[in-house]
């Protein structure tokens, strides 16, 4: 098989129009492979073994019939176009057929090699352009929650997620934790080695913090060289354990920064709360801020939790 063959998968019981659609195929300038499988049952076992290029599915099949199938089928992961053939005056089912995720319909009766082969060049064209309109929209949507310079969430995404995981944890009462994340002397770099040096900073970190934390994490871009990460299913302790995991795969790390090597730190404050009533997005984030004010302050390059003020009850 050339690398311009089409792999042809047809769903016919009858010999004969097989036969009628494989001359067709074989009389196309196009090259084609085709293989035949004759009910809707082993069509689904060759989607599962096999890749096709296109899948040209006969109406009337024993049991489930191809308007059955198609609607089970069109959509799905690993399934290509789909063109139905239909009889002579089986109009309704070809527009059954379109509505439920056909390309193009051929009645059997008027195939011929022109025809036939237009009709499948045609679906795989469309089948590319939808393609390529869901990537564009998939990578519209990315870029939407994702901070351009580090590639971790953006500050809006995070919005939306404490606000979603804080109705989360209420309504199961389950732990929820947040940890606030901030480069040590950052400002020292920037002004010594650029804003471009700064900023390819941030992004190893990003990746540092991108590989330290769990699937379930919300990792994002809190703002300027501050990270921010939501940490779902998570108490004090394990938060704790998280922040301390951060704190020395940064301090590990050997990033670059103008033509040497250097080491950074970070200082980090952690928040759990500790009843039901402290679980809203701005507790999070200002007693978060609290711990990593104190981190700072104590020395850096620290983790510190979230301690009640002994003038306040909470």
């Amino acid at each position: 098989m050339t690398k311009n063959t089409l792999r042809v998968l047809i769903v016919e019981d009858n010999p004969g129009d097989v036969g009628l659609v494989r001359a067709a195929l074989e009389e196309s300038t196009t090259s084609f492979e085709v293989d035949n499988v004759t009910s809707s049952q082993s069509c689904r076992r060759a989607l599962q073994t096999d890749r096709y290029d296109i899948i040209l599915l006969d109406y009337s099949l024993p049991g489930e019939n191809g308007l059955d199938l198609l609607r089970s089928i069109s959509g799905k992961r690993n399934v290509p176009p789909i063109i139905m053939l239909t009889g002579q005056g089986d109009e309704l089912i070809a527009k059954d057929a379109i509505r439920n995720g056909a390309s193009d319909y051929c009645a059997k009766g008027r195939i011929d090699s022109t025809t036939l082969s237009r009709a499948i060049l045609e679906a795989l064209e469309k089948a590319r352009l939808e393609a390529e309109e869901e990537r564009q929209r998939e990578e519209a949507d990315r870029r939407a929650v994702t901070d351009p310079l580090t590639g971790l969430y953006n500050r809006n995404y995070l919005a939306d997620a404490l606000e979603k995981e804080c109705r989360r944890a209420k309504r199961y009462g389950s732990p929820l934790s947040c940890l606030l994340l901030d480069l040590d002397d950052f400002q020292v770099l920037n002004d010594k080695h650029g804003h471009l040096e700064g900023d390819s900073v941030l992004r190893q970190v990003a990746i540092a913090i991108g590989n330290s934390v769990r699937e379930i994490d919300i990792a994002a871009r809190y703002g300027g060289d501050e990270f921010c990460i939501l940490a779902p299913e998570t108490g004090l302790e394990g938060a704790m354990q998280l922040a301390e995991r951060l704190r020395f795969a940064v301090a590990a790390m050997e990033v670059r920064a103008g033509s040497r090597s250097a080491r950074i730190t970070v200082s980090i404050g952690v928040f759990s709360p500790a009843t039901m009533n402290q679980v809203r997005p701005t507790t999070l984030l200002d007693r978060s801020e609290a711990a990593l004010r104190k981190a700072k302050l104590t020395g850096k390059n620290q983790v510190c939790d979230y301690t009640v003020p002994s003038a306040t009850t909470a």
